[in-house]
């Protein structure tokens, strides 16, 4: 086989210079369509990665009511054994007791979620679900309660795993928050919270609704 010189080659470019932009136009042609491909293969990772972990959490929580409301409908029944179930006034009174206890059950379940190996998972599932409706180029600024603090750079990594199309920063700043994530953008034009105790108070409703069946 006859080796061709750099000068050779030189001369066949000069020579052909219609088949050389024609190959380097099908190369640029190739390179991109690998490139969309690589991005649109990203983009379905991203989104799949981000369903799941969504439906764990929401999973969890659901579990987590419902263990909540079993709890309070046991106490429900106990102390209605002795209470004059006659009087409407007694009746209102214990109601709103056993649902301020009821959701200060579910807050605690979720607050013990800390002692779960899993735990910065279900806080960077929390923080991609709160970040759902940003688009994508978004920059976010994650913060924890002061319990919490010290896993800031892993959630905000395994966030950013999630959430591939958002920029996660991490403020050291403790959140006023009982656990769960506070989110915000860096010039604080907007804020959105998934807070153990806003979540407990999402479902103060239907735990109204089981106890009033109970009594």
């Amino acid at each position: 086989m006859t080796d061709i010189s750099a000068s050779s080659r030189k001369d066949y470019e000069l020579r052909n210079p219609e088949k050389l932009a024609s190959l380097k136009s099908l190369l640029l042609k190739q390179g991109d369509a690998e490139c969309d491909a690589i991005l649109e293969a990203a983009r379905r990772e991203s989104s799949s990665m981000a369903e799941e972990r969504n439906a764990e959490v929401e999973r969890m929580v659901e579990q987590i009511h419902t263990e909540a409301v079993r709890r309070a409908e046991e106490i429900a029944k106990r102390q209605i054994a002795g209470a004059e179930a006659s009087r409407a006034k007694d009746r209102l009174r214990l109601q709103n007791s056993l649902l301020d206890e009821a959701v200060m059950m579910l807050q605690n379940e979720l607050a013990a979620l800390r002692t779960r190996p899993d735990y910065v998972d279900i806080l960077a599932g929390l923080a991609a679900h709160a970040a759902a409706d940003i688009p994508e180029g978004g920059a976010v600024m994650i913060s924890l309660a002061g319990e919490d603090v010290h896993l800031g750079g892993e959630v905000t990594r395994r966030a950013s795993a999630i959430m591939r199309g958002l920029k996660f920063e991490f403020s050291p700043a403790p959140a006023s928050i009982t656990g769960g994530v506070h989110l915000e953008a860096p010039d604080g034009s907007w804020r959105s919270s998934a807070d153990w105790h806003d979540v407990a108070m999402e479902l103060r409703e239907s735990l109204a609704e089981r106890l009033l069946a109970v009594l």
